[in-house]
């Protein structure tokens, strides 16, 4: 099984066209929102809790639960803003890689509940291309064809955001 990578930076975990606000606070399936892990830290550190530190949790538990629902609209939004962001520097954070006998392209893509700010599609296999990436990443023809799958991939989970926002987030 042959893997190399082309360009052995690896893609940024965040860079600016990634950087959210309200998305990393709000909660996901599987995971707590920031404002609930916020309030567990007295419990996980066992730490004592006064009768001033519980009426003002009390009080931030309260405010956080009105505008939840408010704080998990903006989330959504703010991933498909970045995700149209990262249409655009596909040219300059398009990255290339081998595994096994396929070529895949990748380039920055930010999906709630994911690690790593990417997307990674298969472009094609070594027999149809060669498996020199520094070659194809030069190619104009070939890197048109990679813009042109990894569009097609984040305009299908743009898509899928889109519609999921407009069937819970109705004004």
């Amino acid at each position: 099984m042959k893997q190399q990578q082309f360009n052995l930076n690896k893609m940024p975990k965040n860079n600016k066209v990634t950087e959210r606000v309200f998305a990393d606070l709000a909660e996901t399936i599987g995971q707590k929102g920031a404002y609930d892990r916020f309030l567990a830290i007295d419990q996980e550190m066992g730490l004592k809790e006064s009768t001033t530190l519980t009426a003002m949790k009390a009080k931030y538990a309260h405010l956080t639960q009105m505008h939840a629902e408010d704080v998990k609209a903006l989330a959504a939004l703010e991933e498909i803003i970045v995700q149209i962001r990262s249409k655009e520097v596909i040219e300059t954070e398009l990255r290339l890689s081998l595994s096994r006998d396929y070529i895949y392209a990748r380039s920055l893509f930010y999906r709630r509940g994911k690690e790593i700010n990417d997307i990674r599609v298969v472009v094609g296999k070594v027999d149809d291309y060669g498996d020199d990436l520094s070659n194809l990443l030069q190619n104009k023809e070939f890197r048109v064809i990679c813009r042109d799958k990894l569009l097609e991939a984040m305009d299908k989970e743009i898509k899928k955001n889109v519609k999921q926002l407009n069937l819970v987030y109705v004004e």
